[in-house]
């Protein structure tokens, strides 16, 4: 199996914080039992099995879960989603500038606002201090502010409605049906 994707996420001053490599999965293919939305059109999803080597600045770690990752092109957020083989742990929403998306690679500006959220749609706004520093130490214009707090507050009034966007994370997923997607490349 090789991991032929590479995503690259990087600081608003353009610094590398991490790569890693991932399975860049067919948009047709059905992941396990998310619902079909027409929200979610033109997205990226990617597959990191666990064990999946993540190069951050501070070292290299393995995944320790199954994760898949999802990316629009002018979206000011992208969903990490964690299974625990194949149920779903939780879902973090990361607040980023549009992610850039080529045919071989993502790469994005992590803004460093993130939400946890769990199965039940429960959710926690995590780095809110984080950004407010970031934002003054790196200087963030006033657009970038101003998205992100936009992104925040549309991923924080989709899950208190329960529509859409986090219809694309399945709960479970069809592990044999990513191995034999995974085995293509």
């Amino acid at each position: 199996m090789q991991r032929d994707f590479l995503v690259e996420s990087r600081s608003y001053d353009k610094m590398l914080r991490g790569t890693w490599r991932a399975y860049k999965l067919s948009p047709d293919l059905q992941l396990g039992n998310e619902q079909e939305a027409p929200v979610l059109d033109d997205h990226v999803s990617l597959w990191l099995p666990a064990g999946t080597p993540m190069n951050w600045s501070s070292g290299t770690r393995k995944l320790r879960n199954n994760c898949l990752q999802f990316f629009w092109p002018d979206r000011w957020y992208m969903l990490s989603a964690f299974y625990n083989e194949d149920v779903l742990i939780h879902t973090y929403a990361n607040i980023i500038q549009p992610a850039q998306i080529l045919l071989d690679r993502i790469s994005y500006i992590d803004l460093d606002l993130s939400t946890l959220i769990k199965p039940d749609l429960s959710y926690e706004i995590l780095t809110q201090a984080e950004f407010e520093h970031m934002a003054e130490t790196l200087h963030y214009d006033e657009q970038t502010r101003v998205s992100a707090l936009m992104a925040l507050q549309t991923i924080t009034s989709t899950i208190q409605r329960s529509i859409g966007l986090f219809a694309v994370v399945p709960h479970h997923l069809n592990l044999n049906q990513l191995h034999t997607e995974s085995n293509k490349s």
